[in-house]
C-alpha cells in the first residue's frame, strides 16, 4: 500500500464512525506533517460535518501565520462546516500557554462536550510522543484536562492530558513511516515508557501504513 492508499482508508474509517454517531459528535485532532494525508483523506469523505465539533488536541503558542499552528492546519485542510473550537493561544501575552490552558479547559468543560470529546484522532510521534506529550515530560503526570507545556522545537505548546485522552469515548492513533516502526511497536506492547504506551482506552483502533508496520 501507499501513503494516499493508507490516508484514504483511515479517512473512510473515521467518516464512518462520525456518520454512525445520531447525534453532534465532539472529534479531537492531532496536527503535524503526518496527518496531512489523513486530515486531506478525512475532509473528502462523506461525512454529517454540520453535526461535527473540531478540538485540537494540542496547540504551539506562536502568532497565528506560524507553519507550527495546529488550528491553521486543521482548518485549513478539513475546510468543512464543522464546529471548530481553537486553543486560544497568544504569544504576546501569554508566553508560556498556562492562561490559554485554562480558557480551553473551561471550554471543554462546558457543553457540548462536558470534558469528555467523543472520538480522538492522534499522530503518534516517533518517539512514542502524543498530542504535546513527550516521553519525560513532567505533563505526563498531570490530572488536569489541558496543560501548558515546556518548548519543544523553538516553542511551547498547550496540549490536552493524558487523562483527557483516555476518557474520550474513542480513541485512534496513526502511525506513518519507517521511522515510527519502533514506537508502534512500543505502543502495541503498551509499553509506558513512550506517552502512547500508557494510553488504556476499550475503544482503541491503531492505524500503521506499510514503512511503520514493517511490511
Amino acid at each position: 500500500e501507499n501513503v494516499a492508499d493508507d490516508s484514504a482508508r483511515e479517512g473512510q474509517a473515521v467518516a464512518a464512525r462520525l456518520r454512525a454517531s445520531q447525534a453532534g459528535i465532539q472529534l479531537g485532532l492531532s496536527g503535524g506533517p503526518a496527518m496531512v494525508p489523513f486530515l486531506e483523506a478525512l475532509a473528502a469523505a462523506r461525512a454529517p460535518w454540520s453535526r461535527v465539533g473540531v478540538w485540537p488536541v494540542d496547540e504551539a503558542v506562536v502568532a497565528e501565520s506560524h507553519p507550527a499552528r495546529t488550528w491553521a492546519q486543521l482548518w485549513g485542510l478539513l475546510a468543512v462546516p464543522a464546529t471548530f473550537t481553537g486553543i486560544p493561544v497568544d504569544p504576546l501575552t501569554d508566553t508560556t500557554g498556562a492562561a490559554a490552558a485554562q480558557r480551553y479547559a473551561l471550554a471543554l468543560a462546558a457543553p457540548p462536550c462536558r470534558a469528555v470529546l467523543d472520538l480522538v484522532v492522534l499522530s503518534l510521534g516517533v518517539d512514542g510522543s502524543v498530542a504535546a506529550l513527550f516521553p519525560g515530560d513532567t505533563a505526563l503526570r498531570e490530572r488536569c484536562d489541558v496543560v501548558s507545556v515546556a518548548a519543544r522545537n523553538g516553542h511551547p505548546r498547550v496540549s490536552l492530558t493524558l487523562p483527557t485522552l483516555a476518557r474520550a469515548r474513542a480513541l485512534v492513533v496513526i502511525a506513518s513511516g519507517a521511522e515510527s516502526r519502533a514506537a508502534l511497536a512500543q505502543l502495541l506492547v503498551g509499553d509506558p515508557a513512550i506517552p502512547a504506551g500508557r494510553l488504556r482506552h476499550p475503544d482503541f483502533t491503531v492505524f500503521a501504513d506499510a514503512a511503520a508496520a514493517g511490511t
